[in-house]
């Protein structure tokens, strides 16, 4: 349940929204290294409707007993029926309110972070200072070079000579009564509760925004000075990496191509750290690339005792069929308090899981992660549809005829006619001999005619298969010689050790019998004999 209270006093509670204590639509976001906002529609009815401030009221959500977001009435306005469109901004825009003058700075991150909050504290209410907190992002030097000349904010120097050269995040914390402001490299947090697909993970996909994508860098140091103490430009890796001033990423270069980036550190003054920061600082040149946006159930809302997802949070997100199965950072909530089926968080996360799939070497890249939270009915109807979805599914496969087969077993049939039909003989021509068959480019079935015996052969998984020959007759009597051994017989006596003309007619004989018969007709002849 969500409470809101606005300079101590209750504003909202949904126990007493009837009787004076309601709002209309309260959205609050809360998003790493930002401010955030709460939104509502204040009615008129509301016993703290007078009692808002601009710029002055503080507004405080709780979740059960936690504060999960502290801040200041920003603006409202009225619409045709008297109710206040109210906008407040979260405590990290304190760090508006603030400026730091020009200053040179030589020293570690927390020394610098300090001096930003206690010039903060200076110049605003006690309501809108820090106590410095925890202080985890570190230099490899544990040493800065940092100035500005101009009259800049307090969140933005810390945005810009902080955050943005060695990462981290600042975080707003309540402990003991006091209100902290920590600089770390993580929250780290991991939370018990799985976003797994076939469980509550609903919806994924996936897109590229290569906008910000850089492939080689050029990274540059501080500025150096010569003997004679003049200018000798910016340090750069040469010297460390085998004469180039640049390095590359090879695996983000095949699938962006080459695209050039500076950098430039001034408090770097070795070219070894030069060259370490321009690694790391390469490895963000394709962060924000690849995005993935998920949708899931809070299994939160479903059981009290399954932890809630919180910002900063490392959440695992498991998907076999995508891939996917590490931590994911919990970087943005939107969080609708009346209507809790409608909040949504983003998770954020580096692209080593990505390449796996897609790269299979690319480095690391920034993935953005929408998780779209139930209530716990509506959390659990989305979990009985799945489920429902899935024996729809089995039951359907279950009740497919007889007649029907599987798309293995249809495979599996249509190769076997496949190879069948393959196994036809196919005439490709003639070659002049045997070790002229062809030796590469054959397939089942092809037939060739040999020119020098007129065999034919056939090539199979075996080999060349003799299918026929040519077969030598010259020395076999033809059809019209055959005819005249009846006629020159029949008048011949039909002794029992000669044949008669009739039965020469049936035979088939060798030629040599043939010739032997002939000659033994004219000799009888010439004995004459007759029939």
């Amino acid at each position: 349940m969500y409470t809101m209270k606005i300079d101590g006093k209750v504003l909202y509670t949904p126990d007493l929204s009837n009787e004076g204590y309601g709002v209309i639509s309260p959205k609050l976001t809360m998003e790493l290294n930002k401010a955030g906002c709460m939104e509502f529609i204040l009615p008129p009815d509301n016993v703290m409707y007078d009692q808002v401030k601009k710029l002055k009221s503080i507004i405080i959500v709780y979740q059960e007993q936690d504060e999960i977001f502290r801040g200041r009435v920003l603006h409202d306005e009225k619409d045709f029926y008297k109710r206040k469109n109210t906008y407040c901004e979260g405590d990290l825009a304190f760090l508006i309110d603030s400026v730091q003058r020009p200053y040179s700075f030589q020293g570690d991150i927390p020394e610098l972070f300090t001096q930003f909050i206690t010039n903060h504290n200076s110049q605003v209410e006690q309501e809108k200072q820090f106590e410095v907190g925890e202080i985890t992002v570190t230099d490899p030097n544990h040493y800065i070079n940092r100035e500005d000349s101009g009259y800049t904010s307090t969140l933005e120097s810390i945005t810009g000579k902080l955050i943005d050269t060695h990462g981290g995040y600042i975080r707003p914390r309540l402990a003991d009564g006091k209100r902290y402001l920590d600089y770390i490299s993580d929250y780290g947090r991991i939370s018990s509760q799985t976003i797994q697909f076939g469980v509550n993970l609903l919806d994924i996909s996936e897109y590229i925004n290569a906008e910000d994508i850089f492939t080689c860098l050029i990274p540059l140091g501080a500025e150096q000075q010569d003997d004679e103490g003049d200018s000798a430009g910016r340090l750069t890796i040469s010297s460390v990496n085998d004469g180039k001033d640049y390095i590359e990423d090879a695996d983000a270069i095949a699938l962006f191509g080459r695209i050039w980036k500076v950098q430039e550190w001034d408090d770097v003054t070795l070219p070894d750290n030069l060259l370490t920061k321009g690694r790391a600082f390469l490895k963000s040149g394709i962060e924000m690339a690849v995005s993935l946006t998920i949708k899931a159930v809070d299994l939160h809302l479903i059981d009290v005792d399954t932890e809630r997802i919180r910002l900063g949070d490392l959440v695992r997100v498991i998907s076999i069929p995508h891939g996917i199965d590490r931590l994911f950072l919990c970087s943005k909530i939107v969080l609708d308090l009346v209507n809790p089926d409608q909040t949504e968080y983003t998770f954020g996360v580096t692209f080593s899981t990505m390449t796996e799939k897609q790269l299979s070497g690319m480095k690391t890249a920034q993935n953005n992660v929408s998780v779209v939270q139930t209530s716990a009915q509506s959390a659990q109807n989305s979990a009985n549809q799945a489920n429902n979805a899935v024996q729809e599914v089995e039951q359907i496969i279950a009740q497919i005829p007889s007649d029907y087969v599987k798309n293995s077993e249809f495979e599996a049939y249509k190769k076997e006619i496949s190879n069948k039909i393959a196994a036809v003989y196919r005439f490709k021509g003639s070659v002049a001999n045997y070790a002229a068959l062809p030796a590469v480019n054959r397939e089942v079935g092809d037939t060739y005619n040999l020119l020098d015996t007129g065999a034919n052969y056939a090539w199979t998984d075996s080999g060349w298969d003799k299918l026929s020959e040519t077969i030598d007759l010259s020395g076999y009597a033809t059809k019209d010689e055959i005819p005249s051994v009846p006629d020159k017989t029949s008048d011949l006596e039909n002794d029992s050790g000669y044949i008669t003309g009739e039965e020469a007619a049936e035979m088939y004989v060798d030629k040599n019998v043939y010739d032997a018969l002939v000659e033994r007709v004219s000799k009888l002849e010439g004995e004459g004999v007759t029939g």
